[in-house]
Formats: C-alpha cells, sequence, structure tokens
C-alpha cells in the first residue's frame, strides 16, 4: 500500500515539475527536469512530498541511463539487453 501511495506521489511531483517547464517555455530534458526535482524538493516541506521528489529524481535517472544504454546499443545484462528490459 505504502508503495502505491509513494508512486502515485511521484508521479504527481513529476507531472507539476514537468507541467512548469511548459509553462515557463523551457525545453524538455533530462537535465532541466532533474534541476526543477532539484529546486522543487529543497523548498518543499512536507516529508511525503521530499521523498516522493527524490524518487522521481531516480526515476529520471535509470529512465535516462536506460535511454543512453538504447542508443549505444545497450549493456548486456544476463545475457539479455537493456532495451529489452524495459
Amino acid at each position: 500500500m505504502k508503495n502505491d501511495f509513494e508512486d502515485k506521489m511521484a508521479d504527481i511531483i513529476l507531472g507539476e515539475a514537468v507541467t512548469a517547464l511548459l509553462d515557463e517555455d523551457v525545453a524538455i530534458s533530462w537535465a532541466a527536469l532533474t534541476d526543477r526535482l532539484r529546486s522543487a524538493i529543497e523548498i518543499e516541506t512536507d516529508e511525503d512530498r521530499i521523498r516522493a521528489g527524490l524518487r522521481a529524481i531516480e526515476e529520471v535517472r535509470r529512465e535516462m541511463h536506460i535511454r543512453n544504454g538504447e542508443k549505444t546499443g545497450g549493456k548486456r545484462v544476463a545475457g539479455l539487453t537493456e532495451q529489452k528490459l524495459h
């Protein structure tokens, strides 16, 4: 149950960050999104939202690494490429 809540909160925080970037007419990139999430958690006081922001940052980083692996042909993991794992 807790993971569902944390996943939903991370999605909400991520959506808020993307919306803010769009509102400011900033190009969406991994760096811009990560910076926006970091900025959001620096001023946040609610512990649940801070944890969700950190979780969102980790999700963005994980996705960024997966996408970068796809561009370079993917890394081999236990006989599979990262591309096939996602």
